[in-house]
């Protein structure tokens, strides 16, 4: 059985890594940074991780597991309408852009999607973690789509093709405003989601 401290050790060296590669980029962030950051020495990272990729993709699982509890759970269990769910997941990201703005002095865009740019080529791990979180996300979407043509609000059609359609604009969105440095930018191209919404194909 581990003992507490360890398991204290992983969770930090995870958080450190959640954390610095969103505000960096996996490459401007070395070993000893995130050593520095979680208050654990190589060694335990290498006890627990055996590369800097494998802490990557555990951060990856983990970033995805808090999104998942902290606002896509809440958002999408919501009793409003399906395209209302859609707009608080625009409004609700904003939000956390904004709040790293203020927090840094910058807005960090997705952390899954600067990653997965900056990875997918160079490693299949990352790439494969960085595509089960955009499923995932897709999954939420789509449903929410579902949940719209039922109560009316849309007509049936390749909800799948849709909600892609959505999550495109929502990471493009992430970008512009990262490059923008302006939460801003989110919310004025989250009007479009209704449009992609109604779309008959």
């Amino acid at each position: 059985m581990k003992s507490a401290g360890a398991g204290d050790t992983r969770v930090r060296l995870i958080e450190a890594a959640t954390k610095l590669l969103w505000e960096r980029s996996y490459h401007s962030t070395s070993v000893d940074d995130l050593c520095a950051v979680a208050g654990a020495r190589k060694g335990s990272l290498y006890h627990f991780f055996p590369s800097k990729v494998d802490l990557a993709v555990a951060a990856i699982r983990w970033s995805w597991e808090e999104a998942r509890r902290d606002v896509f759970e809440p958002v999408f269990r919501s009793k409003v309408s399906g395209l209302s769910q859609l707009q608080r997941l625009a409004s609700r990201t904003a939000a956390l852009q904004k709040a790293a703005l203020e927090a840094g002095g910058h807005v960090l865009g997705c952390p899954f999607g600067s990653l997965g740019q900056e990875m997918a080529h160079q490693d299949e791990r990352v790439r494969e973690a960085v595509q089960e979180v955009f499923d995932g996300h897709c999954a939420y979407i789509e449903a929410a789509l579902r949940r719209a043509a039922d109560a009316g609000e849309i007509e049936d059609g390749d909800m799948r093709q849709r909600a892609r359609a959505i999550f495109a604009l929502l990471e493009g969105a992430f970008l512009l405003a990262k490059v923008a440095n302006d939460p801003r930018v989110l919310k004025e191209l989250a009007s479009a989601i209704p449009v992609l919404a109604k779309r008959s194909r």
